[in-house]
């Protein structure tokens, strides 16, 4: 990774994704960052970057309307030629009971969750795969979550979501791998952010005090794990899930 690549990351303005977008920041990358509604927090990162001298695209776009990809896609290229890394960031949850949730709730979560992840990789593949012969990248980061490995009572869709997420980075890494393309799942465990201290703290104070490092984990500690599979020094790993759980032992 160098000052050259483009990095598109989503969900790019808040939490986990703040995170992700300073942590390449630093280094120099051209980003291109979407974002969904929050028009405060991508001014502020916009402004942030503005003041670092790091070039940027803001991209506001609702994801969960699947053309909006193809467009998303489109612009980056539009504005830097090309495509280097893909980090599909962007989700959402909607916790409550599977048996009395609304149809159109978990179908939101799939729409958003998992199609358009996929859609975006689809739509990135020729950029993707042109820079890996040019030696420039040629990555893909899908970020899962511990739901999506060992499940997780009161977020069935989001879990099963996330699981799809997993399935989906092996697909592609088998089948743009032999081009280059190396596509991995990130699966964070409770990672101090907004959504995750809106949780009932029921829901996790079992697991952390369980976990081998029984502490929530930060924000940056995921970022740098996302910066480890989409950089060269994972340039071996493929298709696969790396965990970033302080040891989730369930």
């Amino acid at each position: 990774m160098n000052t050259a690549n483009i990095v598109l990351i989503t969900g790019a303005t808040r939490g986990i994704g703040r995170a992700i977008t300073q942590r390449f920041a630093r280094a120099g990358c051209r980003l291109a960052l979407v974002y969904r509604a929050d028009e405060s927090a991508a001014r502020e990162v916009r402004d942030l970057l503005a003041d670092a001298r790091i070039e940027a695209e803001m991209i506001r776009a609702d994801l969960g309307d699947l053309q909006a990809c193809r467009t998303v896609i489109a612009r980056v290229v539009a504005r830097y030629g090309g495509l280097d890394v893909l980090i599909n960031n962007a989700g959402g949850t909607h916790d409550g009971a599977f048996a009395a949730m609304p149809p159109a709730s978990y179908a939101g979560l799939v729409r958003g969750n998992l199609a358009a992840p996929v859609a975006l990789a689809l739509h990135a593949a020729p950029w993707l795969i042109d820079s890996a012969r040019a030696g420039r990248g040629g990555a893909v980061v899908m970020m899962a979550s511990m739901a999506g490995v060992a499940g997780k009572e009161g977020q069935v869709p989001y879990a099963a979501t996330k699981g799809g997420l997993i399935g989906a980075a092996r697909l592609v890494a088998r089948h743009f791998g032999p081009r280059g393309v190396r596509a991995n799942a990130l699966a964070p465990g409770f990672i101090r952010t907004g959504m995750v201290e809106a949780l009932d703290p029921a829901m996790y104070e079992h697991v952390l005090g369980a976990s081998a490092s029984p502490r929530m984990g930060d924000p940056d500690e995921v970022a740098e794990a996302v910066w480890f599979l989409a950089s060269g020094a994972s340039s071996y790993c493929n298709g696969t899930v790396q965990r970033v759980d302080g040891g989730f032992l369930r």
